[in-house]
């Protein structure tokens, strides 16, 4: 049983990757044979990944017609900015009140990686590594769930659209203000970071709209 449960996990996260890379795309119809194939698996675990991926939202499914990779609405995606402000302004006071030379160590190396996967265009990556920076705040408030939470949002919105359409100079800007609020965290001033960490995500969710909804 808990070999058949490590493959259908190891499918989860395989098609998750698939999604990462924009290698499926929003309202693609999935084949769970061609899945199957393509990962080199059975047919069981790509369906039940399918299966768990669907009950959370990444996935539409209509029956006699299979799954399909959802399309984000605006509506939802604002509702998805919100929670992931909430989450990490709401959060940043324990996280600071919890964190350990170790943990400020950490944060630091997260925000170097970001600016060292910074070339002369966007690539995926950088969305990723902007998660990990802002997912090493939550980890210092030591709730796994949280931080699972936090991910999956981000997950939710950087999967819908084609990053590379983000103009450079917004890759920068999100550099500097990384710095601000890794500076705020380590003086453990938590009003700044609170402030410096809400002005991020309206700036991200202002330069990110006209990319993931170009005709409204």
């Amino acid at each position: 049983m808990k070999k058949h449960s490590n493959l259908t996990l190891k499918v989860y996260q395989q098609i998750i990757e698939l999604m990462l890379n924009y290698e499926i795309v929003p309202g693609q119809r999935l084949v769970f044979i061609d899945l199957a194939k393509q990962l080199d698996v059975s047919r069981t675990p790509v369906n039940n990944a399918l299966s768990i991926l669907a009950q959370q939202g990444y996935l539409d499914f209509v029956p006699n017609q299979g799954y399909s990779v959802h399309k984000l609405t605006k509506k939802e995606a604002k509702n998805h900015f919100a929670i992931r402000e909430v989450l990490e302004s709401g959060f940043v006071g324990n996280a600071i009140r919890n964190m350990t030379g170790k943990d400020l160590q950490e944060l630091k190396r997260r925000k170097e990686e970001y600016e060292k996967a910074i070339t002369g265009h966007v690539t995926r990556k950088l969305f990723i590594l902007d998660t990990e920076f802002h997912g090493g705040i939550l980890n210092m408030v030591g709730n796994d769930i949280l931080s699972s939470q936090y991910r999956d949002i981000c997950q939710k919105i950087f999967l819908r659209f084609k990053t590379e359409d983000l103009r450079l100079n917004r890759i920068m800007e999100i550099k500097e203000e990384h710095n601000e609020i890794y500076e705020a965290i380590r003086l453990k001033d938590v009003e700044r970071s609170k402030e410096l960490v809400k002005l991020h995500h309206h700036a991200s969710q202002k330069n990110l709209f006209p990319v993931i909804f170009p005709s409204e």
